[in-house]
């Protein structure tokens, strides 16, 4: 009997962005598909800027093809230093759709209006033990634990 090799879904112990930071050779520079997916649709809005200034300027319209691919990438591809390190573009959205009570966190609105403060407190009770009980008595302060765990 021929044995049936097996097929083992690899997304679980990966995860589904493993791929994102693969590199690959285009051309004959290594980059990734994001990076160069970005500079090919970033040169239409550079392509259609020099072709508005080269008439007045000339040949410094040309300028114009860095300036666009480094804003384009800077507002696709780098992400913030602190939080949640959302994409530039992203958490410019989140800033500009964020209204008075309802903030957005990765894209999704999270009312705050209706929510209600409260007080944290302790989830375990100290016990209290019957004065015929043999085990120990257990601390009910802080103090009295470190002291009796010395």
């Amino acid at each position: 009997m021929a044995t049936i090799n097996s097929l083992y879904l690899l997304t679980p112990m990966t995860g589904r962005t493993s791929g994102a930071d693969r590199t690959t050779v285009i051309g004959t520079v290594e980059m990734k598909w994001r990076t160069f997916w970005i500079a090919v649709f970033a040169m239409v809005p550079a392509g259609v800027l020099t072709a508005i200034f080269f008439p007045m300027l000339g040949s410094y319209a040309m300028l114009w093809i860095p300036i666009v691919q480094a804003a384009a990438f800077v507002l696709i591809e780098r992400r913030s230093k602190d939080g949640l390190q959302l994409r530039t573009y992203q958490a410019m959205f989140d800033k500009k759709r964020s209204a008075v009570n309802t903030f957005y966190l990765c894209g999704q609105p999270v009312d705050v209006s209706g929510e209600t403060f409260g007080t944290i407190r302790q989830i375990t009770v100290p016990v209290y033990r019957d004065e015929g009980d043999s085990r120990p008595a257990q601390p009910t302060y802080f103090e009295d634990f470190e002291a009796s765990s010395r």
